[in-house]
């Protein structure tokens, strides 16, 4: 049934539910393209809305990559996990495309000026902040930074580099240090 053809009760609008298919269009186009090559255009096709919306509800095309970023950050969230087999466990997702999106983001994002500089925001607000709460002392920034280095880097180069492949024995080197670290360990020297 095309639009057109709705009664009027059927098409009332939706505020809260259109932002929502902005943003999961946004976290989705943001994933995929890099913010210069992303449009708004293309995020407002693929949430079925009217190409003037994302700037309705959000602003701008920063506002709405930073609110973009800050939910996939929020969706995949680490900091709510039990720490013990912390290592073992990031190493399985970080295999599997867990937390992919956020490193092809904050990737992507540092080759414009103004989506570097809400990256860099999103990363230090809302990932090395509530990751240093999270690990808490001893040396819970340092810590956090060392930790978020090895996530990221193991993502990039999993997914990446090499192409999903990674030897067992680097895999339990991985997540041997990553548990190190969330135990209070490790070189926190960031």
């Amino acid at each position: 049934m095309a639009i057109a053809e709705l009664k009027p009760e059927d098409r009332r609008r939706d505020p809260v539910r259109t932002r929502a298919r902005i943003l999961a269009a946004a976290v989705e186009v943001f994933g995929r393209l890099s913010y210069a090559q992303a449009g708004l255009r293309d995020i407002s096709a693929r949430a079925g809305v009217a190409s003037s919306l994302p700037v309705r509800y959000f602003g701008t095309k920063a506002a709405l990559f930073e609110a973009a970023l800050v939910e996939t950050v929020r969706t995949n969230s680490v900091f709510t996990w039990q720490k013990a087999n912390f290592g073992e466990t990031m190493m399985r997702l970080i295999h599997d495309d867990s937390n992919v999106r956020i490193t092809a983001m904050l990737m992507s994002a540092l080759a414009d000026p103004e989506s570097r500089d809400v990256a860099v925001r999103v990363w230090q607000e809302h990932m090395i902040a509530p990751l240093a709460q999270w690990l808490g002392p001893p040396d819970a920034d340092g810590r956090a930074n060392t930790l978020f280095a090895l996530m990221s880097g193991l993502t990039f180069q999993v997914h990446g580099l090499a192409a999903g492949n990674i030897s067992p024995a680097s895999a339990r080197w991985a997540a041997q240090a990553m548990q190190e670290i969330v135990d209070g360990g490790g070189n926190s020297a960031a």
